[in-house]
């Protein structure tokens, strides 16, 4: 079975400032062979922001929460996973 990489991005108001902007290209730039692996969810907010020494951009892949996220950041994480 292949692994499925669930990725919420997080799109409220302060991430969206801070670089989730950026974030929601992030279907353009996954690798072609990791693709078929990904699903990307935009959400308004993930609520993330809620949790002590947490800095947005905010990004859940599965159930792992990423913070200071950037596209780089989301592939290095896909590829070593």
């Amino acid at each position: 079975m292949t692994k499925k990489f669930r990725i919420t991005i997080c799109s409220g108001t302060t991430c969206y400032v801070l670089g989730g902007a950026h974030l929601l290209m992030l279907a353009e730039a996954i690798p072609a062979d990791l693709k078929d692996h990904v699903e990307i969810i935009d959400s308004n907010c993930i609520k993330a922001c809620l949790y002590e020494n947490a800095q947005p951009p905010f990004v859940q892949i599965n159930d792992y929460l990423m913070s200071q996220a950037s596209v780089a950041k989301v592939v290095e994480y896909l590829r070593s996973h």
